[in-house]
């Protein structure tokens, strides 16, 4: 038995929720329902729960925060960077509890919680089983995937990946973080089980790819000193500390990059989102007066299906934007960059320069920020609105957004006679009307078909209609030159050309030219820039996970990467989904197919 809690501090990172910000200024934050599920079980044990909020203390804004966090207490932080030490205070926070654990996906900071006494632990998930005082292992389960899945759901582990095993299809890998008697448990159903030797809470595990013909000499350099978890034909499995860096693990020849294993609970959950907008007004019935059917221009329609870019004018930018982004010209007032890795301090102007162009094309572009390695970053993502099917009467909608967008409801605010605009009659008006502010926000937002998949707090960016499904077209920003000896990253050159200037120039070039169908389409197109990739795939698994937490409607991905050279000098260049399940792969057919007809077009 592991000491039990009896006060948790959850840092809100991309584990936990993800802030409300506009012009700079924080005006609340979403928390994932693991997050809250979690909380509901610790409360029940007697667990005290503090919600730690880098960033908030440099709003100057005080008070109205708890709405946002039932049943915890809210800790403004400074936010997080290289420069500020262990940044979260620790000493501050734990008020000289010894039974406190700090919850961070950042294995930096959870290094500095166990560096001062406290409980580190990756994720809130595993908070029931710490104020239980089960000790939380890692472990590999290899069995029919049938079997895991239903492991998986009565046992309540953690998942971190579900594969197939190298040649066996019948057989699935689980890795995974769990309790004893969740391991126990996997032995009597006959499932194959492999603990792996590593402390769970304050290391993270990592894939290191060897997949092609590798000098010894080199992958021994990298593996020298550490314990392998786990290997596989192509990849070993190693954790890393707090101070380790997967640049380290990057080895010539290797498919891919290292390949971060994070803690989701939603891993193995089916995809979902809200098919029927009547579900959504959550036990009202649904006001239609607020709604309007969207009216299409039967020709747009038509005149959309045979336009084709003018490819001449497209290269012409794309070879501005990756000059610029690849240091061979000045990115801004500051001259070129030198790197775009996420630890160099350039990275930081290459988030900025991706706003301001995006934002000069007329999006409403924002960031999506994750913790990692002791510094907040940031994803970059810009919308194209779709206009869906329905929309809420824009006078209306617009009213409850700016009423909303605040960090505490201004009740005289509202409309005259209670929420009369929702056309509700009397007895529901008053009873949305005598809700306390936390629970009518959330209401009120449901009604709305306010979702956290996307900005709608930020009010100079236009919402999407009813039944607008997402399109994600993104890729990679951040550059490494982990294979040259000695490489460090804060320090030295990374222009990154290839991998991957040229898959970001293209993201830039595609909003570029979208932009002049705004308004026009029924789905929204989502340009996404994703950061710390080279460190393990760090910022587009955070946001990916996100938005399956939040059940976005996600349509189709497009993701760009090395575009720009190809050795064999064919010209040839693959279109598929690069994972290992055959069944998602195989999704990836038709979206070629369509690529492939439209470019011989």
């Amino acid at each position: 038995m592991a000491q039990k809690i009896t006060r948790a501090i959850v840092v809100l990172d991309q584990n936990s929720g993800t802030l409300r910000e506009s012009a700079g200024e924080v005006v609340g934050f979403d928390l994932r329902p693991d997050l809250q599920g979690a909380c509901g079980q610790c409360r029940a044990q007697g667990v005290d729960l503090v919600l730690a909020v880098p960033g908030l203390s440099e709003t100057g804004l005080a008070g109205g925060w708890e709405a946002f966090a039932p049943g915890m207490a809210v800790v403004p932080l400074a936010g997080l960077s290289y420069l500020s030490g262990a940044g979260l205070a620790t000493d501050r926070l734990s008020e000289d509890e010894p039974a406190t654990a700090l919850v961070s996906a950042d294995r930096r900071l959870r290094g500095d919680a166990r560096a001062a006494g406290l409980h580190p632990a990756p994720h809130p998930a595993l908070l029931p089983m710490m104020a239980a005082g089960q000790a939380v292992k890692a472990a590999r389960i290899a069995g029919p995937r049938g079997a895991l899945e239903r492991l998986a759901a009565t046992t309540g582990l953690v998942p971190m990946q579900f594969q197939p095993v190298p040649g066996d299809a019948e057989t699935w890998a689980l890795f995974a973080l769990l309790p004893e008697d969740a391991l126990i448990a996997a032995v009597l159903a006959g499932l194959t089980v492999q603990p792996l030797a590593c402390d769970p809470m304050s290391e993270d595990l990592v894939w290191a790819r060897i997949d092609a013909p590798a000098d010894a000499a080199e992958v021994q350099g990298a593996l020298k000193g550490r314990d392998i978890l786990y290997a596989e034909p192509g990849q070993v499995l190693v954790a890393l500390g707090p101070e380790d860096s997967a640049e380290a693990l990057h080895i010539h020849g290797g498919h891919g990059h290292s390949e971060l294993l994070v803690p989701d609970p939603g891993l193995l959950r089916p995809a979902s989102h809200e098919t029927d907008f009547a579900e959504s007004a959550a036990g009202f019935d649904l006001p239609e007066p607020i709604l309007e059917p969207v009216i299409r221009n039967p020709l747009s329609e038509r005149i959309l299906k045979w336009i084709r870019p003018d490819c001449a004018s497209v290269t012409a930018q794309y070879q501005v934007d990756l000059d610029r982004y690849t240091g061979l010209a000045p990115l801004d007032a500051a001259g070129p960059i030198v790197s775009r890795h996420s630890a160099h301090p350039d990275n930081k102007r290459a988030e900025a320069a991706l706003l301001a162009d995006l934002r000069a094309m007329g999006y409403c572009a924002i960031r999506h920020d994750f913790s990692h390695a002791g510094q907040t970053h940031s994803n970059i993502i810009a919308d194209l609105p779709g206009t869906g099917h329905l929309r809420i009467r824009p006078e209306i909608l617009e009213r409850y957004r700016k009423i909303l967008a605040r960090p505490v409801i201004d009740r005289t605010r509202l409309p005259g006679r209670a929420l009369a605009d929702l056309a509700y009659g009397d007895a529901d008006a008053a009873a949305l009307e005598a809700l306390p502010d936390e629970v009518l926000r959330r209401k009120l937002e449901e009604i709305l078909v306010l979702r956290p998949w996307y900005p709608w707090w930020k009010l100079r960016c236009p919402s999407p209609g009813i039944g607008a499904d997402l399109v994600v077209v993104g890729g990679h920003f951040d550059s490494t030159a982990g294979f040259a000896p000695g490489y460090s990253a804060p320090r030295d050159p990374a222009p990154g050309r290839d991998d991957n200037g040229s898959g970001l120039a293209a993201v830039l070039s595609l909003a570029r030219y979208f932009a002049a169908f705004r308004g026009k389409l029924t789905h929204t197109i989502r340009f996404c820039f994703f950061n710390a990739e080279e460190s393990g795939l760090v910022g587009s698994k955070a946001y990916a996970s996100h938005l399956k937490s939040v059940n976005a409607p996600i349509r189709a991905v497009f993701c760009t990467d090395m575009m720009g050279y190809n050795s064999d000098g064919n010209r040839i260049f693959e279109l598929h989904a690069g994972y290992t399940d055959p069944a998602i792969r195989d999704l990836s057919v038709p979206l070629a197919t369509r690529v492939a007809a439209a470019a011989a077009a």
